[in-house]
């Protein structure tokens, strides 16, 4: 690793307020911020995770270890940065909700050498809060939790997985892959949601779904399975 690119992108993430990560192209944390530190649990020193891998994270993300190196080598074959949704539960097994960006560090010969990650909380902590204990006491019965005011469609938690996919920009097949079921499966969810928000295509579903506050909602089934997709490439 050339010291000098090293130093520069430690200074960039120590600079940044939201939660950070530097990690080389075999995924081994490099570097890392307080926030980070504190957003995934680090009891001790935030940079005793330098030299580990997201394995040893000491939250429910250590799971996501192998999608999160998929979604690094992607980035760095791609050589620009994107955008990615990521639930998981984070500090003390609180569920959250971060929109995060990755982006490829290059050495002086352009070839990426690692990856970048720095996400910023979308979730509301008192909807985070309520959505957790739902989780655990209610089996995840239909119901939105929400972050504004506004009534709900009586959805069930699959339509309201695919609804909250498909508004962030989600394919069919994308959204299919991130759920773990098929793409005739989500196609006919959204059909019957097409059914319910009376529209005659996915973009007007989208349309109607995004005026009627869907977009600031978060479908309390969306915190009974980890996930972490890529938005849009920038």
């Amino acid at each position: 690793m050339d010291l000098e690119i090293n130093r520069k992108v430690q200074d960039c993430i120590a600079r940044l307020a939201e939660p950070a990560i530097y990690k080389d192209e075999h995924g081994v944390f490099q570097f890392l911020n307080e926030q980070y530190g504190a957003m995934v649990g680090v009891r001790g020193h935030h940079l005793d995770l330098v030299g580990c891998t997201a394995s040893d994270l000491p939250c429910g993300m250590a799971a996501m270890a192998d999608v999160f190196e998929e979604q690094d080598r992607f980035v760095m074959s791609l050589g620009r940065s994107v955008k990615n949704l990521n639930i998981h539960p984070y500090a003390d097994g609180v569920w959250g909700v971060y929109v995060g960006r990755k982006e490829p560090v290059f050495d002086s010969n352009n070839k990426a050498v690692g990856v970048i990650w720095h996400g910023s909380d979308i979730t509301d902590a008192y909807t985070v809060a309520i959505s957790t204990q739902l989780a655990r006491f209610s089996g995840l019965q239909n119901n939105y939790a929400l972050s504004s005011d506004g009534g709900c469609l009586a959805l069930s938690p699959r339509e309201s997985q695919v609804l909250f996919l498909i508004m962030r920009g989600k394919t069919a097949k994308l959204a299919a892959a991130a759920l773990g079921v098929s793409y005739r499966t989500v196609q006919q969810y959204i059909d019957t949601l097409k059914q319910k928000f009376q529209a005659e295509s996915k973009i007007e579903l989208i349309d109607k779904a995004i005026a009627q506050g869907y977009m600031s909602q978060i479908p309390l089934s969306m915190f009974s399975k980890q996930l972490s997709v890529v938005l849009a490439m920038e």
